[in-house]
């Protein structure tokens, strides 16, 4: 082979290469005008649009804030004027906007400028360096309590290692507060304990149920473990945070929309019982009235389903009557806890056989016949109820708690959701599909780990962990699965979630590959079935005429490469309302 003839064949290789190799590098090279032009069509592109009826096309057209054409270009020229700018995505990728349906997103950028370690798996030795440089630089600080977030919930079954590394010695003197990635667990050192008061002789006071909360050494000391309802004696002493909270919003705002995040229901953007402000919801309006506000956010409210329903009901309408006049925030409902977390040593979740260290069946933190008023009384009140459960048994006292509605109120179509679903008996598959419940699934966590084999399968029944994560059994009953992420609890990114789904693939293995989901069913889950969630099907969650131009453009054809190298795919833009809100070229 000659030179010239072996330069030859490069270029020819090179230019063949072009539509898909610079696909990306051509459209980003549009000006950022012309992406925020009033009126525009995207052509020459692959577009999944999220429609079942049509979900493919390869052009689309923006007026506004709204979609006025989607097709081919010949077909929706005619919906925008002779002026509109035309931009040529030269074969590359266009989804609509990911939707969460479960997304802490204030309490998510308050991470993100507090000590965290982000859900690392840690040696005590890189958390005795993580905390040390934290003492030196008085980063995560509040008031005199040094307080980490992020730890792995795989931390607690070292809880003697950090004993003995931070009840003494250097750290003797500084209350000190780790705090679980799974947003219910935690530890605090003896320093803080002190504090706050959790002793023998305050943990002697407590009855059977409230033990639960503590962790308790065989001679009736605190061990310093603390799970969701305990941590009220610590936060009584922890000083509040002294972070802008109106960072905090803007901070959550940058990251969910770098993710191709334009709408998630945040579950517990304020309290019913709280007499104060919302400080959520109060963040989320600071945002609207800045023009800040870069997503359409449904809210619910943390409710106590053993109260007085009508009480919390007429509390929540005087909410929606402040907050639901605001552009793209709509308070819809209620949140209810029916249990805590599956994994040892919390072992809160509410389960049908006991755990097999501690005979304990958990916590089913409502009164099943309250709570199935409180949704009867919610649901002909035209109000959503957004359940966490993990256990079996919080999954089946929900769905019988949802069955009375139906059953009271017939089907009144309100898309009622039950979130987590960790694990769940086989019967009640059928029954989540024929009540029309929602399923909102955190399915990155769906892989195979410590945090879903070590610390969950020796201590819970075999027939039990059979179904943990049942996410294709849930599919295959007709069931609407809805992505979501519970960030900060773990990551936001769609894709990082939609790998695990489709491999549950993790360092131990496969979990389960009978459960695995399909890729599409998963885009469909981040889009319009998450939408429904929402209860905004009908603006947002897929690529149709007259609903809201969000869209994002990733970095590669996410519908065509394997599973590896999706789980990689970055965000170029995410648009909003007709706008660029997030560019990876800035």
């Amino acid at each position: 082979m000659t030179k010239n003839y072996r330069i030859k064949l490069y270029v020819l290789k090179f230019l063949i290469l072009i539509p898909s190799f610079l696909a990306p590098i051509f459209s980003l090279a549009q000006s950022t005008a012309e992406l925020n032009a009033p009126e525009k069509i995207f052509f020459n592109a692959k577009i999944f649009t999220s429609n079942i009826q049509k979900p493919y096309a390869d052009a689309i057209a923006i007026k506004g804030k709204k979609i006025v054409g989607v097709g081919n270009l010949a077909q929706i020229k005619k919906s925008v004027g002779p002026n509109a700018i035309m931009i040529n995505m030269h074969g590359g990728t266009l989804l609509p906007g990911f939707i969460d349906s479960h997304n802490h997103a204030i309490e998510g950028g308050e991470t993100l400028l507090q000590a965290n370690v982000y859900d690392s798996m840690l040696s005590v030795a890189e958390l005795i360096s993580y905390v040390d440089t934290c003492i030196q630089t008085k980063f995560g600080f509040s008031g005199d309590v040094l307080v980490i977030k992020g730890l792995n919930i795989s931390t607690w079954s070292s809880l003697k290692d950090l004993m003995a590394t931070f009840n003494g010695g250097n750290y003797e003197n500084i209350p000190i507060l780790f705090a679980g990635s799974d947003g219910h667990t935690g530890w605090s050192n003896s320093a803080l304990q002190k504090k706050a008061g959790i002793n023998s002789a305050f943990i002697s006071s407590l009855d059977a149920e409230g033990k639960k909360y503590f962790g308790i050494e065989s001679n009736g000391s605190p061990n310093g473990f603390i799970a969701d309802s305990g941590f009220v004696k610590l936060d009584a002493v922890i000083p509040a945070s002294k972070i802008d909270r109106n960072k905090v919003a803007v901070k959550a705002m940058e990251y969910n929309n770098s993710c191709g995040i334009t709408a998630w229901l945040d579950p517990a953007a304020g309290d019913i019982g709280y007499k104060g402000k919302n400080l959520m919801l109060e963040s989320y309006k600071y945002l609207a009235e800045k023009k800040l506000l870069t997503a359409h956010i449904a809210a619910t409210v943390v409710a106590d389903a053993n109260g007085d329903p009508q009480k919390q009901i007429n509390s929540l309408k005087i909410l929606r009557t402040k907050y639901n006049s605001i552009p793209n925030i709509y308070v819809i409902g209620f949140k209810i806890f029916a249990d805590g977390v599956i994994e040892y040593p919390t072992q809160t979740a509410a389960l049908s056989k006991p755990y097999t260290n501690s005979g304990s069946m958990g916590i089913l933190m409502y009164d099943p016949k309250k709570f199935s008023a409180f949704v009867i009384a919610a649901d002909k009140s035209g109000l959503l109820v957004h359940v966490h459960a993990i256990g079996d048994r919080a999954v089946t006292e929900t769905l019988n708690g949802f069955e009375a509605a139906r059953k009271t109120n017939g089907n009144t179509q309100i898309p009622h959701t039950i979130t987590h679903v960790q694990v769940m008996k086989e019967e009640d598959i059928s029954r989540f599909a024929n009540l029309g419940i929602l399923a909102s699934l955190q399915l990155y966590w769906a892989m195979s780990d410590v945090t879903t084999i070590d610390i969950v399968k020796p201590y819970i029944d075999p027939t039990l962990y059979q179904l943990q994560y049942p996410a294709r059994s849930l599919l295959h009953a007709g069931v609407k699965i809805c992505g979501a992420s519970d960030w900060p609890v773990s990551t936001a990114n769609p894709f990082y979630a939609i790998y695990e789904a489709e491999t549950r693939r993790g360092k131990k293995g496969v979990l389960d590959s009978s459960q695995t989901v399909p890729r599409l069913a998963m885009l469909y889950a981040y889009t319009i079935n998450a939408a429904c969630a929402l209860r905004e099907e009908k603006k947002i969650g897929s690529l149709e005429v007259g609903k809201s131009a969000d869209i994002i453009f990733p970095d590669r054809d996410v519908l065509m490469v394997d599973a590896e190298e999706l789980k990689n795919t970055k965000i170029n833009w995410t648009m909003f309302e007709g706008k660029i809100v997030y560019s990876s070229s800035k």
